[in-house]
């Protein structure tokens, strides 16, 4: 380890003591930490996530971009290419970027606690989204109030809706295969809790082989191949993102079983809602809205920025999805979508900052309860710390029934969006979350 001053980073131990809610000792380059913003200093904020060669990122990278021009705040973003130590380094630099805040996507779980020590410790606040350890509050003191925001669709609901209008459609009986995620992975846990809740209101369908497919056609492709040698008397294949959708479809085509058997997707990538529109397997995918997602996770950073107190419970949040089940639901979500892969949602009327208490939300949102979060997953249960306890603060909120009174507020504050009309083309009339 070498000294810098007051400042020490060495990223090997601080991805070592990730697993721990201690306080980080950081080193490497000399680490510039930011002073209190002044009320007439430019907020920039830094958008870093794995790669632009990616529909899905393409979008999240859309909404931060025009959440930034409406607010009319600096933004860049920067790629780690799936690296963690870039991922760290490029937050460890943000100050001399002018950077504020930074929005990101944890590379694993993990590697949040590595993320938000190097926040605090250089002095900018940080969104999360999709990937997050277990049993840690953002307000988590270690942080010193640096991990803003927590942000995921809710998989298990949505998962389960899409799993469950596969199910319809073949007569709620027969024979299924789940293309799965990478067990450990916390979306792909969660995915697969969606998929059992399900099965479990379904009792006369069948899982006859669940098998990770490694969450990208080149990788699923020979997975769903074996799958379907091994089971051909399938009726439904529920798959775990539209990418291993996408190797599934093309399967069945290669194989003259398209129509036969059914697959449903999640990303609502163009390519999946145009195969949506022409290929009788493709039953539908469940749209997580990327550009929301990374839009309000700035739109929360600017507002903390500017003075905005959130209740601790408004620290993690689900944000709703939909999933989109016909041709129609598919024409009309891609009509909407722009060429960058975003859509028109007014960010700057989602502002408390600078709305009162006029701010509007124009997509669904719930915060998450943490005592229940990671309780529900199998595979988090035994990982639960002995000693596990919330932060007081987020204690104190759901003792206050904060809960019910916070997901009420996001509804008092909902407006029609860009996509509302989309979800009036689904057969459920509505989102995962009911908006």
């Amino acid at each position: 380890m070498r000294d810098v001053g007051n400042i020490e980073i060495n990223r090997r131990k601080l991805l070592q003591f990730a697993g721990a809610a201690t306080a980080v000792s950081l080193a490497s380059p000399v680490v510039l930490r930011k002073t209190a913003r002044a009320s007439d200093q430019q907020i920039t904020v830094l958008n870093t996530f794995p790669t632009l060669a990616n529909e899905y990122w393409q979008g999240w990278d859309a909404g931060a971009k025009r959440a930034a021009e409406q607010l009319g705040i600096k933004y860049m973003s920067q790629t780690f290419d799936d690296s963690v130590d870039k991922q760290i380094a490029q937050i460890e630099q943000a100050p001399s970027l002018g950077v504020n805040a930074v929005v990101t996507f944890a590379q694993n779980a993990e590697v949040i606690k590595a993320l938000c020590a190097t926040a605090s410790q250089v002095g900018v606040k940080i969104a999360n989204a999709h990937s997050t350890a277990a049993w840690l509050a953002p307000t988590d003191p270690t942080f010193k109030d640096a991990y803003m925001l927590y942000s995921q669709p809710d998989n298990i609901r949505g998962i389960a809706a899409m799993a469950q209008a596969l199910f319809d459609k073949i007569g709620n009986k027969g024979k299924v295969l789940y293309a799965a995620g990478m067990p450990g992975n916390f979306s792909a846990d969660t995915r697969a809790a969606g998929v059992k809740l399900a099965l479990k209101n379904n009792p006369d369908i069948e899982l006859v082989a669940e098998q990770p497919a490694g969450e990208n056609r080149v990788a699923a492709r020979p997975v769903v191949e074996n799958l379907l040698t091994a089971h051909p008397d399938v009726a439904a294949i529920i798959s775990y993102n539209d990418d291993t959708a996408i190797a599934v479809l093309d399967v069945l085509r290669e194989r003259g079983l398209s129509g036969q058997i059914l697959t449903a997707g999640n990303d609502a990538t163009r390519e999946m809602l145009t195969r949506m529109k022409d290929d009788p397997s493709a039953l539908g995918t469940v749209s997580i809205n990327a550009p929301f997602m990374t839009g309000y996770s700035l739109v929360t950073l600017f507002d903390a920025l500017n003075g905005v107190t959130y209740d601790p419970l408004e620290r993690m949040r689900y944000f709703d999805s939909l999933f989109l089940d016909s041709p129609d639901a598919a024409a009309k979500y891609l009509s909407l979508m722009d060429n960058s892969g975003g859509f028109a949602f007014d960010f700057k009327s989602m502002s408390r900052h600078l709305n009162g208490d006029n701010w509007k939300i124009q997509w669904g949102m719930e915060v998450i309860d943490p005592s229940q979060f990671w309780s529900g997953i199998d595979s988090m249960q035994s990982s639960k710390p002995a000693n596990w306890a919330l932060p007081e603060d987020v204690a104190a909120s759901l003792k206050a029934g904060n809960v019910e009174n916070l997901n009420k507020m996001f509804k008092d504050h909902a407006a029609a969006g860009p996509l509302s009309e989309v979800a009036q083309n689904t057969k459920a009339g509505k989102t995962v979350l009911g908006f």
